[in-house]
């Protein structure tokens, strides 16, 4: 008999660190469990190392990387996306104003890859 498998949307869903979460100085670090790809490129699920407030509820595990200022800070760094089992910190160092009307969130990051 073949191997089966289950799984639910449910058990992969992750909130998302979005522009309204960072303000300059919050900062978030963790492991890279799962990679998935959004309308605005890979994102990565984090296993946080100390848990954050997201919508009034503590949350262990959150994804990141649908931001332009992430991408642009994780370039910057030499890489085009995470991995699993990268381990990251990242912190918001600012915004900066943009001709769209919603300032870009800007990071500075830092990745160890095992």
């Amino acid at each position: 008999m073949g191997k089966q498998f289950r799984g639910r949307t449910e058990d992969a869903a992750a909130p998302f660190l979005d522009a309204k979460f960072w303000t300059p100085g919050v900062a978030v670090a963790g492991r890279v469990i799962r990679i998935f790809e959004s309308e605005n490129g890979p994102c990565a699920v984090l296993a946080l190392v100390d848990p954050v407030r997201l919508e009034g509820k503590m949350e262990e595990i959150a994804s990141i990387g649908n931001l332009k200022g992430f991408v642009m800070a994780l370039q910057a760094a030499g890489l085009e996306a995470l991995q699993v089992s990268d381990h990251i910190h990242v912190e918001c160092t600012g915004k900066t104003s943009t001709e769209k009307g919603s300032p870009r969130v800007n990071f500075a990051i830092e990745v160890t890859r095992p």
